[in-house]
C-alpha cells in the first residue's frame, strides 16, 4: 500500500458538524474526509446548499473521498427501496462534490452468491457510470458477507471491473480474515486504519467495535505486519482513518482528528521503515 493519502473517516469524529469536520481533517492534515450518505441528507434538510458545502471543502481544501455506505443493493421491499433512496441521494451528491474515490457497500444480502452477485454488479455498474467504484466491506457477525474470500466471491462472480473490496484493519483482527493476501492487491479500493484490543470489552461485537476503537498504534492489533501485507499485495489505495470511539467522541474535533492522524503516520512510518 503505497499511498500515504489520509482521510478522516465519517465516523471518527461521527457527531461533529459539517464546517468543524472539513476544518478538523484540514488542521490535522487530512487529504480529504468521509462522508455518510444519510448524513449528506440531514445537511440538505437543514436547508444547506451543494455550493455552501463546496464553499467549506474549498476554503480548507478538502474534498469527500468516500461516501458510506450503500445497503439492500441485493434484497427486497423495504431494503431496496432504501436502496433506491441511496442511488439518488448519490446522485445529489456526486453533483455536489464530484465523483468520490468510491463507496462503500455493506451487506447483507438475500438468496446466494449468484444472487449477491447479481446486486453488486448492478451498483458497481451504477456507479461506474457517475466515476466512481463501489468497495465492499466485509463484517464478521453483523453481516453475512464476514470474510475478505466472501468478499471477493462476489466481487469476483459480479465481473464489475470498478468493483472491489474495503479492508477494515478492526474486522480483520476480531475476525477470521487470514486469507487477504489472496485477494488480487489491485482489486482492494479501500483500507480502514485503526485499533483496539484483540479481546473483546462488550460480548456485543457491533457495540464493541462503535464504541472501543483506538487511535492506530494504541491498542493491540499487528498494524505493522498488516499495513506490510497490503504493501506486499500491490494495493495503492488512500488510508481511511476509522476510529470509533467513545472516548475520541468527548474530545474537540481537532484534537481527535489529529490524535488519529499522528498515530496513522507513525503507524505507516514503522511499517515501511520511514
Amino acid at each position: 500500500m503505497t499511498s500515504g493519502e489520509l482521510v478522516l473517516s465519517h465516523y471518527s469524529i461521527r457527531h461533529a458538524p459539517f464546517r468543524d469536520r472539513v476544518q478538523a481533517a484540514a488542521s490535522a492534515g487530512f487529504s480529504g474526509i468521509g462522508l455518510k450518505i444519510a448524513a449528506y441528507e440531514r445537511l440538505c434538510a437543514q436547508g444547506f446548499s451543494n455550493a455552501q458545502l463546496g464553499d467549506v471543502l474549498a476554503e480548507h481544501d478538502q474534498r469527500v473521498v468516500e461516501y458510506e455506505a450503500v445497503r439492500g443493493w441485493a434484497s427486497t421491499g423495504a431494503a431496496h427501496e432504501q436502496y433506491l433512496q441511496s442511488l439518488d441521494t448519490i446522485d445529489r451528491m456526486v453533483e455536489a462534490f464530484g465523483p468520490p474515490h468510491h463507496v462503500q457497500v455493506i451487506g447483507p444480502y438475500e438468496g446466494d452468491l449468484d444472487d449477491a452477485a447479481e446486486g453488486f454488479a448492478h451498483v458497481s455498474r451504477w456507479l461506474d457510470d457517475r466515476g466512481t467504484r463501489a468497495a465492499i466491506e466485509y463484517l464478521p457477525e453483523m453481516s453475512n458477507i464476514q470474510d475478505a474470500v466472501s468478499a471477493w466471491d462476489i466481487v469476483r462472480t459480479a465481473g464489475a471491473d470498478n468493483g472491489g473490496l474495503c479492508v477494515d484493519a478492526w474486522h480483520h483482527f476480531r475476525g477470521k480474515d487470514d486469507q487477504l493476501a489472496s485477494v488480487p492487491g489491485d482489486r482492494v479500493i479501500d483500507v480502514q486504519l485503526n485499533d483496539g484490543r484483540l479481546t473483546r470489552r462488550d460480548p456485543d461485537y457491533y457495540t464493541d467495535c462503535t464504541s472501543y476503537r483506538v487511535v492506530p498504534g494504541q491498542g493491540e492489533f499487528d498494524l505493522v505486519g498488516f499495513i506490510r501485507t497490503l504493501d506486499g499485495m500491490g494495493v495503492d489505495v488512500p488510508v481511511s482513518i476509522e476510529v470509533i470511539s467513545l472516548e475520541l467522541d468527548r474530545l474537540p474535533p481537532d484534537e481527535a482528528a489529529g490524535r488519529m492522524a499522528e498515530g496513522a503516520r507513525a503507524v505507516l512510518a514503522a511499517a515501511r521503515g520511514t
